[in-house]
């Protein structure tokens, strides 16, 4: 199987990457070919399960637009092509089943897979009704990963100093608006060497982050642009403050990382293509 992943410390060594016709010519081939199927699903590899898989294509059978980041579903462990990028990479850095992760969400599908992998796992929710709590507990029994909903704010995390092995955010950061004091938080809880991987609405092809909203200072949301509402597990919706661009880079270092990095993940036999997932050191 092709699986390549390349890191990208600034914008310029992506364009430059980019901008390689050959490299970029053979991607975009092997793209089209995968979205063109007709086929109602197709054999894939998924390394989370270390199973060969039948994937199914949506677009294939509601005429859909194709969407590579989060349709790309594995009926295994159901994670989202985005997912299982990246927690392939954090699983491939941290092999250590003892390691302490700690992964900002737990009414997931991913959370139940990194608890059947780290003992040491833990996960939370911002906020939840008491009935919707009660449900997302009984759905992660049934799973195999029993045990109450924590609630966390990511600003002001209750783990002590440098007490985890690594943290993992999948497109929650876009939704909290002091989101350097998130990334600072993260630097805090990691110990020295450990390993932060975040997805994020990236916009690959722009230096500065595009603020969408932002509170005033009446503590009143701001919209700079049209609400754009994300789906949620435990809520009907919540807003996105942030598409961010290449300087979350050096936000990541300011809040307190040692290293940063976009990673880009290819990979079309687990039909992957060209996802990207930050990774930083502490």
């Amino acid at each position: 199987l092709t699986h390549q992943t390349d890191r990208f410390l600034r914008r310029a060594d992506w364009l430059a990457a980019r901008n390689d016709r050959a490299i970029a010519e053979d991607q975009r081939a092997l793209s089209a070919e995968f979205i063109a199927r007709r086929a109602a699903s197709v054999s894939v590899w998924c390394s989370l399960c270390a199973d060969q898989v039948v994937m199914p294509l949506p677009w294939a059978v509601d005429k859909s637009e194709p969407n590579l980041r989060e349709a790309l579903v594995c009926p295994q462990c159901h994670l989202s092509a985005r997912a299982r990028a990246a927690l392939g990479l954090l699983h491939e850095s941290q092999p250590n089943a003892q390691a302490r992760v700690y992964l900002s969400e737990q009414a997931s599908p991913g959370y139940v897979w990194l608890r059947r992998n780290y003992l040491a796992a833990r996960g939370s929710e911002y906020a939840m009704s008491p009935e919707r709590q009660s449900a997302v507990e009984n759905w992660l029994g049934s799973h195999g990963a029993p045990g109450p909903i924590v609630f966390e704010d990511v600003t002001a995390l209750s783990f002590s100093d440098a007490s985890l092995d690594a943290v993992a955010s999948f497109d929650v950061l876009e939704h909290v608006p002091d989101y350097p004091r998130a990334l600072a938080e993260f630097a805090r809880v990691l110990r020295p060497g450990g390993q932060l991987w975040l997805t994020v609405p990236f916009l690959d092809d722009c230096q500065d982050t595009r603020v969408r909203a932002r509170i005033d200072a009446r503590g009143d949301i701001e919209h700079l642009l049209p609400a754009e509402i994300h789906g949620d597990p435990v809520s009907d919706g919540v807003l996105c403050y942030y598409h961010f661009g290449w300087d979350l880079l050096d936000a990541v270092r300011a809040a307190g990382f040692s290293e940063a990095a976009w990673c880009r993940t290819w990979a079309p036999g687990e039909a992957l293509f060209g996802l990207w997932t930050l990774r930083a050191v502490r």
